[in-house]
């Protein structure tokens, strides 16, 4: 399978925006993971305090 990654005069903006779009996606995902993982912490304290609450 070949590509034909070659932009003509258009290099100059198409490569930047890729780029661009690019980092934008891997800090979104970033972004979702570390939150993700904030909000696990906290309701596994929020947990524990229910269960030590209760016994």
């Amino acid at each position: 399978m070949s590509f034909d990654f070659d932009a003509g005069k258009y290099a100059v903006y198409l490569w930047p925006a890729f780029a661009i779009s690019a980092l934008a996606f891997a800090w979104m995902i970033s972004d979702s993971l570390l939150n993700a993982r904030r909000w696990k912490r906290e309701a596994q304290r929020l947990q524990a305090e229910l269960d030590e609450q209760a016994s």
